[in-house]
């Protein structure tokens, strides 16, 4: 492949490349909080980087291919005494109905593949002007990256001047309280008018004229700390790199929106140092917003204060927004990117790479059997005969026609993927391998099932079965370049007549298995069921009943029935017995709700009564309901009686009726909870906040009383809300107002009157426990009205183990700056040893060692001997 093909064929797929790793990004940066900027930026910047790398790897790889192995090149195959097939159309074939119904979901997939090739060929097409295209946008991008440079350059020469003294000074202190260890240089510019910084070898920070008018001395040197900050993190040599990003994928509006993430991430990590060093976020919040009359448009490689969202990061900074866990439309950006994924690689695989895949994955050679029409046992012969010369490994194939009118016709999907998972290989999903339909030169049903023998020669006339494989005519599979002996067609009657024969002969439980499942696929139920039903009443392993078992959960017949309820009632193994219970649950026959009700009543083994039960809430029997509600009144075990009440919540209305109504007059407490949660999950609001608030007030158990609250604040509302409110404070049951303090604190922090009731409780709650589980839901909410309440009572509660509490949990949530003045006021002003220790431990765990300055003032005059020696010694450890 030439350097052009190679360079177009990666700028092609950086398309989905790109898209993909942004929609992974937004992802994760949907799940992590905004005040993880540190995190946030390091993802962001390690996308970026891959944004630049997946087209490099696909070039070189592309590049690297020898002409040899092309995607045009073909697999070579042994001349076969059947007619050659008629070559194929260049136009795709559309999918016909009764493929379309057999794929199910997967049918969309399969049309889409068939596209590829002739989408592959029109853009092999366009490929030179696709390269002219982007070179042409590279050089005009260059060009302006080269005059941001030069903009750059002429500010560090023109217009400068060295700036006051007093600055200077506080250029220093501020680099040595952030470690900056290389020289800054801080100069006065009249062509600037806010702060910035250039450079990182020698770096300079520019003042503008009207900061030191504009700003007052504080907000100044709030600035000047972010832009030390930038210096400290090299950032300047990050814009670069990311400037060339920008220019080499200027195309892409992915990497436009993750360059913009980057930016935005850096300057929270900046505004994030600068308020640990100046330890107010409102003041610097201020600052920024007296630099916002000062902003103009910087050069391209300049880093300033005010770069990004200003008042995005003012209110980052004052008022963090709350978040969702995970954003519903986070599912939706996932989904999207596996559909990008999915496609690209599918066409990366199959056109613009070097097909690897195919010469990995195809048969070495293929022989057909010159006259299909015959027996299948004679092929059969003949195939192990033409094997034996072979040598080697090879593979014995035919294909099984669909289910007839007469037969029960079945979607092959649940056991083309079943059959995948135990052979733990990719389907048609993953795309490995190769179409059978033009290797084999088979003209049949695009939707018949083709089963594959992997066979090894031992001997003459000896060969030994190795493994076992099963897709259709239009699905990728894997022969491993063996040999393929393909026999063409075969009746359900003679296949399944070849499997018993094979199954006799396995050497090993787990072909047995998968030769169960090809039992299974057959259409044919009438000669299906009885193989199946005699393995699983014979004396097979567990794990061969068990895939008797799931495999007559497809077949819709009596038989099949009554063999899954003999099984589920008298095998010895309770593997068998549970699998037997959930092949009644998806078989269709009117008969299996009929067993899967008597098992749920009578029998012994309680797995499988609960298993049972989850099975009944799947059919739509009238009878299901008043069953499920004897059973989970009067059922000998809990857990059955539990699945029973969630089952009844599946049944919609009728079913939460009952549910509602067990919560209420349950004998179990348990089975109340489970009631309670159900309620929660599956009635309308109104209903279940009525229905919770009367459980909380009156059910006799504590227990159920606290399940109750707990599901009110998952209910949520302000009606919810307002029930959590009146319990925290006014409960008869301390448990069950701990219950609801902890609700509180995992609500909305933006809520004042939480915040409020919460600081109340802690003051005002009927014991210290009590009281300090208000603090730690207070400090969780993370507000600054909630760190406020909570610096508070670490200054002025009455009782020392919550003023402990409180500096600790104070000092675990709040910026460093902040829990350095809380923590270095507490040891110098309580009153109690036990809040001065814990004070003296969390100053020395603050970061960048902000902390041990006061702690060795402590360790050299605290008038408290303990706290003295406490200190000495934390500060030994340290060294």
């Amino acid at each position: 492949m030439t350097v052009t093909q190679a360079l177009g064929w990666a700028l092609v797929h950086s398309l989905w490349q790109c898209a993909l790793a942004a929609a992974g990004l937004a992802a994760l940066l949907a799940v992590l909080p905004p005040r993880a900027a540190r995190a946030r930026y390091a993802l962001a910047v390690a996308t970026l980087a891959l944004t630049l790398a997946l087209p490099i790897g696909t070039l070189v790889r592309l590049h690297d291919a020898s002409p040899e192995t092309t995607a045009g090149s073909p697999i070579t195959a042994a001349p076969a005494p059947a007619s050659r097939a008629p070559a194929a159309s260049p136009e795709p074939m559309p999918l016909s109905p009764q493929a379309t119904h057999r794929y199910g979901s997967a049918a969309p997939a399969i049309a889409v593949l068939r596209l590829v090739p002739p989408i592959r060929a029109r853009l092999e097409l366009l490929l030179p002007w696709i390269v002219v295209l982007w070179l042409t946008g590279v050089v005009a991008l260059s060009l302006r990256l080269a005059s941001g440079w030069l903009a750059a350059r002429r500010l560090r020469a023109l217009g400068i001047r060295p700036a006051p003294e007093p600055c200077v000074a506080a250029l220093r202190r501020l680099a040595a309280r952030l470690r900056v260890s290389q020289p800054v240089r801080l100069l006065q510019s009249t062509l600037v008018q806010v702060p910035a910084v250039l450079g990182w070898v020698r770096p300079v920070i520019l003042l503008p004229a009207s900061a030191l008018t504009g700003l007052t001395p504080l907000q100044l040197e709030a600035l000047l700390a972010h832009e030390l900050a930038h210096v400290r993190r090299y950032d300047y040599l990050v814009n670069l790199v990311q400037s060339v990003i920008e220019t080499l994928l200027f195309y892409h509006p992915a990497v436009w929106w993750i360059s913009a993430r980057v930016r935005d991430e850096r300057e929270h990590c900046c505004d994030d140092l600068a308020v640990a060093v100046c330890g107010d976020p409102h003041f610097y919040a201020s600052a920024l917003l007296g630099m916002e009359r000062l902003r103009v448009t910087a050069p391209t490689l300049a880093l300033s204060a005010a770069g990004g969202s200003l008042m995005g990061r003012v209110r980052r900074l004052v008022a963090p927004p709350p978040m969702e866990t995970f954003p519903r439309w986070t599912a939706g950006v996932m989904a999207a990117s596996l559909v990008l994924a999915a496609g690209g690689s599918r066409l990366l695989r199959s056109g613009a790479t070097p097909p690897s895949d195919a010469a990995s994955t195809a048969p070495a050679s293929v022989v057909r059997y010159p006259d299909p029409a015959q027996r299948l046992a004679q092929r059969w012969d003949w195939a192990l005969e033409r094997g034996a010369r072979m040598g080697r490994g090879f593979w014995i194939g035919y294909r099984v026609r669909q289910a007839t009118a007469t037969g029960h016709h079945r979607s092959e999907k649940p056991h083309r993927e079943r059959h995948d998972e135990w052979r733990g290989e990719p389907g048609a999903g993953g795309f490995r391998g190769v179409p059978l339909a033009p290797v084999i030169a088979d003209s049949g049903d695009e939707d018949d099932l083709a089963l594959l023998f992997r066979l090894r020669t031992r001997g003459p006339g000896q060969a030994t079965l190795e493994s076992v494989r099963v897709t259709s005519l239009s699905l990728p599979v894997d022969l491993e370049r063996a040999p393929l002996v393909w026999l063409g067609s075969a009746d359900d009657a003679a296949s399944l007549t070849r499997l018993q024969a094979l199954f006799a002969a396995a050497h090993s439980a787990d072909l047995r298995e998968d030769l169960v499942t090809d039992v299974g696929l057959h259409g044919s139920s009438r000669a299906v069921v009885p193989l199946l039903d005699g393995w699983l009443r014979g004396d097979a392993s567990a794990g061969v009943r068990a895939q008797a078992a799931e495999w007559l959960g497809h077949h819709p017949d009596a038989a099949a029935v009554r063999a899954l309820a003999s099984a589920a009632r008298h095998d010895p193994a309770s593997r068998v017995r549970e699998q037997a219970v959930k092949a009644l649950r998806i078989n269709p026959f009117p008969a299996a709700t009929d067993s899967l009700l008597a098992l749920a009543r009578t029998h012994v083994d309680r797995d499988v009564r609960r298993e049972a039960v989850e099975g009944l809430d799947h059919k739509s029997d009238p009878r299901v309901l008043p069953a499920m509600i004897a059973i989970a009144r009067t059922d000998q075990d809990e857990d059955v009686q539990r699945e029973a009440v969630e089952g009844l919540g599946e049944l919609k209305d009728a079913g939460l009726r009952a549910v509602i109504d067990i919560a209420r007059t349950h004998r179990d407490p348990d089975v109340r909870s489970r009631a309670v949660k159900t309620v929660a999950e599956a009635a309308p609001q109104d209903v279940a906040l009525r229905l919770l608030e009367d459980v909380a007030r009156h059910d006799p158990d504590r227990h159920v009383q606290r399940e109750a609250v707990e599901a009110l604040g998952k209910v949520g509302g302000p009606r919810a809300v307002a029930l959590v409110m009146a319990f925290a404070h006014h409960h008869p049951a301390a448990e069950v107002r701990r219950e609801a303090v902890k609700q509180l604190g995992e609500l909305d922090p933006s809520d004042s009157t939480t915040t409020r009731l919460l600081e109340q409780t802690a003051v005002e709650g009927s014991d210290v426990d009590f009281q300090r589980e208000a603090v730690e839901a207070l400090a969780g909410q993370g507000s600054p009205q909630a760190l406020e309440a909570v610096a508070r009572l670490a200054r002025v509660h009455s009782s020392a183990d919550v003023r402990r509490e409180a500096a600790e949990r104070y000092a675990k949530v709040a910026a460093p700056e902040s829990a350095r003045l809380l923590l270095t006021d507490r040891l110098a002003n309580d009153r109690s040893p036990a809040v001065q220790s814990e004070a003296v431990r969390r100053l020395m765990a603050l970061p960048g060692g902000i902390g041990i300055p006061a702690v060795t003032e402590a360790a050299r005059a605290h008038p408290n001997p303990e706290v003295r020696a406490d200190a000495r010694e934390r500060l030994e450890e340290n060294r």
